[in-house]
């Protein structure tokens, strides 16, 4: 990934405004997000990608695993305070703002699959993980990392994943099983997050909740 092109090109107002750390490889984006949050007092919209990680991990602790150079994988630092009828949303606009990225970048039908998950045609081609911490003075600020398989073929995914897991390569095959530009992928997904997280800050739960309603996979 050519991060001074992706630096260069950012739109957004918060996120990676004023950081961005690019590493080709470490045990978990959202693990050194929270060490940046809690000892070094990472501003809001901080923006920490990686390449691979070593020690990647979902809900309840899962692994995440993902070939080195084809995935997103990335966390964003948010200081806002969240209530207690707001601490189930980060992840939900994180999964909202990957399957609109998506659409918006290669008009695939991404949907959400409640509570952090994204999927095409009911394979899972995205997650998302918030974890809250505090720094070191007691201020409340959380992380909300993702992961998104973009350029995976299907002998790069594990035997057992085959069926339940896909990529947007994978899933656009029909169009050509062209590469996905993850810079242009990233970019778009950071700034639908910044409108839905700014939607977040005003406390319009009905707002967020439409739209996570109008993207959620039908049953």
């Amino acid at each position: 990934m050519d991060i001074e092109s992706f630096q260069q090109t950012l739109t957004t107002d918060i996120i990676g405004k004023s950081h961005i750390e690019y590493h080709p490889q470490v045990s978990s984006t959202n693990d050194l997000a929270i060490t940046r949050g809690k000892t070094d007092g990472a501003i809001e919209g901080s923006l920490i990608i990686s390449e691979h990680q070593t020690a990647g991990r979902g809900r309840y602790g899962r692994k995440w695993s993902a070939p080195h150079g084809k995935c997103i994988l990335a966390s964003v630092i948010f200081r806002h305070r969240l209530k207690q009828d707001q601490v189930h949303l980060p992840n939900l606009i994180g999964a909202l703002s990957i399957a609109q990225g998506i659409h918006s970048i290669t008009g695939l039908d991404a949907r959400i699959k409640h509570p952090n998950d994204v999927r095409i045609e009911k394979k899972k081609v995205a997650g998302v993980l918030t974890e809250i911490e505090y720094d070191k003075h007691r201020h409340p600020f959380f992380v909300l990392g993702f992961g998104i398989n973009v350029n995976i073929t299907v002998e790069e995914f594990p035997p057992e994943l085959r069926s339940t897991a896909t990529s947007l390569q994978l899933a656009g095959s029909d169009t050509g099983n062209r590469e996905i530009c993850r810079i242009e992928l990233l970019q778009s997904v950071l700034q639908e997050l910044e409108q839905n997280y700014l939607i977040l800050k005003t406390g319009d739960l009905s707002g967020i909740e439409q739209k996570v309603s109008d993207w959620e996979e039908k049953t």
